[in-house]
C-alpha cells in the first residue's frame, strides 16, 4: 500500500510541477500563450523542465536537492495560478482524465531498450554530472532523448528511478486533455469542422494504438506531437487576419517541433513547416517581432544544447551521420563505426533484419537500390504497417458511418482545399520510406495523418446538428478511453500471468539485480561494467571495459584506449 502511495503522489506532484512551468513560461512570451489550456500548458512545460535539465546536468548531477528544487518551484507556479484562476472545471477535467489514463501508468515490463541503456542512460544523469564520451559505453549511449533529461529530475527519495518511464504517459494526458477541450467547447461561431473531426478520430487513434505506455521508448511520443503539430497546422491555413493569433500558432508549433525533435532528430525536419506558413500567410516582416524573438532565441537555445549533447556524446552533431562528426576529437567514435551503424540502422528500418533473422545479403548492398523492397513487405508491411493500415481505417470508416447517419442535408458552403498538407505529408513520407520506413521512425503519423485528414475532410461535406456533434464527440471520447483501458486491463492481466506481476502488491517495474565491477576510476569519477544489461546497476555504466578516463574543462572525459 506504501508503494501505492508514494507512486501516486510523485506521478502528481510531478504532473502539478510540469503544468506550472508551462504557466508561467506561457505568460512570460505572449499574452495569448497564456491564454491556452492546461494541455498545452503541461507540453510547454515538458519542454521547459527538459531543457532546464540539459543545461543544469553539464554542471550538477540531477540528485535529490536539484530535483526537489525544480519541482517545488514548478508547484508554486501551479498552485499561484490554481488560486488566482476563478474557472476550476479545467482542473476537474485533468482530473478526471487523468484518472480515466491512469492505468496506461502501471507497468511491469518495459520495451527491451530500457534495461539496457535507457534506464542507465537516465540513472547515470541524476546520480553524475555529465561525462564527455559517453558515446563509448555502447551505441545506445550516443542517442539523445529529451525524454532521459526530463526523466532525471524525477529522482526523488521513495520513489527513486520508477518514474523514469512516465514521460510518455504525461505526453499522452496532455494531447487527451488538450483534444477533448476542443471536442467539448462549444462555439457558436467560426466552427471548424474539419479540425473538429480531425481531433475526434485522432484521439481514437492514439488512445488505441498508443495505448502501451512501457512501448513507447522515445519515438510514439514524439508521433503523438506531431498529430497536434498537424492539428495546428490546419487550424493556421483556416485562420484570416489575425496575424497576432497566428504568431502565437507559429510560436506553439516550433516549440512543439523542437521538443519532438529533442526526442527524435529525425522530426527537425518539421521545420519546414514554420518557412511554409509565413509564405502562406505573408508574413515575412512579422518574423522578428518581440515576442518570436523571444520564441526563437529559446528555441535556438534549446537546439544548440541538444546537438551539444550529441557532440560530446560521440564527436557528431547528429549521430550517425558522418556528415556532421567533425575536428575528431578525443572522446569522438570513430567515423569507420559512425558509418557502419548508419547502414545498421537503415538495414534493421528496411526490414534487413530483427529477432531471429537477417537476411542473407551484407547490409551495404541490401539498403540500396530497391533491393531491400520486398523483403520489407513480407516482414515489416505485412505486420506492423498492415496492422496500422487497418486499424487506421476500421476508425475513420467507423466514425464516418456513425456521423453520416445522424447527416442533415450535403453540405455546399463549405469547400475545404488541403491539398499543401497533403502535398507536405507526401514528402515526409517519401524521405521516411525512402530512408528509414519502420514505423517507430514517424511510420505511425505519416500513414496515419492523410487517411484522417482525408477522413475528416468527407464527414465535413455534411450538415450534423451540433447538438449531435457534440453528443457523438463525448460518446467516441469515452469509446476510446474504454477502449485504452480494457487493453490495458489484458496488458496488465498478461504480464501478471507470463511475469509474475503482482499489480496489487506494487506498482513499480521490473528492475533485475545485476552484479557490476568497477572497469576504471580516478579521484572524482568510477565506471561500472555489468554482468549483462546494465539495468539500475552502479553508473556510469559502461558496456565497453577498453576505455580511458581524462578531465576535460570541469568534466571528466572517456574516450578509448
Amino acid at each position: 500500500m506504501i508503494d501505492h502511495i508514494v507512486f501516486i503522489f510523485y506521478l502528481y506532484f510531478f504532473l502539478f510541477s510540469t503544468i506550472g512551468y508551462g504557466i508561467k513560461f506561457s505568460s512570460l512570451i505572449s499574452i495569448h500563450l497564456a491564454n491556452l489550456n492546461l494541455g498545452w500548458y503541461g507540453i510547454i512545460g515538458f519542454f521547459l523542465i527538459s531543457l532546464v535539465s540539459v543545461i543544469t546536468s553539464f554542471f550538477i548531477a540531477h540528485h535529490f536537492v536539484h530535483n526537489l528544487i525544480i519541482h517545488i518551484i514548478g508547484l508554486v507556479f501551479f498552485l499561484i495560478y490554481f488560486l488566482k484562476y476563478k474557472k476550476k472545471k479545467e482542473f476537474k477535467i485533468l482530473i478526471y482524465l487523468s484518472l480515466a489514463l491512469l492505468l496506461g501508468a502501471y507497468v511491469f515490463k518495459n520495451h527491451d531498450d530500457f534495461s539496457y541503456y535507457h534506464l542507465t542512460y537516465t540513472l547515470n544523469l541524476s546520480e553524475n554530472s555529465f561525462i564527455v564520451g559517453t558515446g563509448n559505453f555502447s551505441h545506445g549511449f550516443r542517442t539523445f532523448s529529451s525524454l532521459f533529461y526530463y526523466h532525471s529530475t524525477l529522482y526523488l527519495p521513495f520513489i527513486e528511478y520508477y518514474l523514469f518511464h512516465i514521460g510518455p504517459f504525461y505526453i499522452l494526458l496532455f494531447f487527451n486533455f488538450i483534444i477533448v477541450k476542443k471536442l467539448i467547447k462549444k462555439s457558436k461561431s467560426n466552427f471548424n469542422y474539419l479540425t473538429h473531426y480531425y481531433s475526434l478520430i485522432s484521439i481514437i487513434f492514439v488512445n488505441v494504438v498508443f495505448y502501451r505506455i512501457g512501448e513507447h521508448g522515445t519515438d510514439r511520443s514524439a508521433q503523438i506531437l506531431l498529430v497536434l503539430i498537424f492539428l495546428i497546422f490546419l487550424e493556421i491555413l483556416s485562420i484570416n487576419n489575425q496575424k497576432k493569433f497566428l504568431l502565437s500558432y507559429v510560436s506553439l508549433i516550433a516549440i512543439l517541433i523542437t521538443l519532438a525533435a529533442s526526442m527524435k532528430a529525425i522530426y527537425y525536419l518539421y521545420f519546414l513547416l514554420i518557412p511554409i506558413i509565413f509564405f502562406k500567410k505573408k508574413m515575412f516582416l512579422e518574423l522578428l517581432n518581440k515576442q518570436n524573438f523571444t520564441v526563437i532565441s529559446i528555441i535556438f537555445v534549446s537546439i544548440i544544447f541538444n546537438l551539444s549533447i550529441y557532440y560530446f556524446n560521440t564527436g557528431c552533431f547528429l549521430y550517425p551521420a558522418e556528415q556532421t562528426c567533425i575536428l575528431n576529437p578525443d572522446w569522438s567514435i570513430p567515423k569507420e563505426e559512425v558509418k557502419l551503424m548508419s547502414t545498421h540502422y537503415e538495414w534493421w528500418a528496411k526490414g534487413g533484419g530483427g529477432p531471429g533473422y537477417a537476411y542473407d545479403l551484407n547490409k551495404e548492398d541490401y539498403i540500396q537500390n530497391f533491393t531491400w523492397f520486398q523483403n520489407w513487405i513480407d516482414r515489416h508491411f505485412f505486420n506492423k504497417v498492415f496492422d496500422t493500415l487497418m486499424g487506421i481505417i476500421f476508425i475513420c470508416l467507423l466514425v464516418f458511418l456513425v456521423f453520416f447517419y445522424y447527416r442533415v442535408q450535403k453540405k455546399i458552403n463549405i469547400k475545404y482545399n488541403y491539398s499543401l498538407v497533403y502535398l507536405i505529408l507526401f514528402i515526409f513520407f517519401l524521405e521516411w520510406f525512402l530512408n528509414h520506413p519502420s514505423m517507430r521512425y514517424g511510420g505511425f503519423v505519416l500513414i496515419g495523418l492523410p487517411i484522417i485528414i482525408f477522413s475528416s475532410s468527407m464527414i465535413a461535406k455534411y450538415e450534423i446538428l451540433k447538438k449531435n456533434i457534440y453528443k457523438l464527440s463525448i460518446f467516441f471520447i469515452i469509446l476510446s478511453l474504454i477502449v485504452f483501458n480494457v487493453r490495458n486491463i489484458i496488458r496488465i492481466d498478461k504480464e501478471a500471468n507470463i511475469y509474475g506481476y503482482n499489480f496489487l502488491k506494487s506498482p513499480f517495474y521490473f528492475v533485475e539485480n545485476v552484479n557490476s565491477k568497477i572497469i576504471l576510476k580516478n579521484e572524482h569519477l568510477k565506471i561500472f561494467n555489468p554482468d549483462k544489461n546494465c539495468w539500475a546497476s552502479k553508473t556510469p555504466c559502461s558496456y565497453n571495459t577498453n576505455l580511458e578516463l581524462k578531465n576535460f574543462l570541469w568534466m571528466n572525459m572517456v574516450s578509448r584506449k
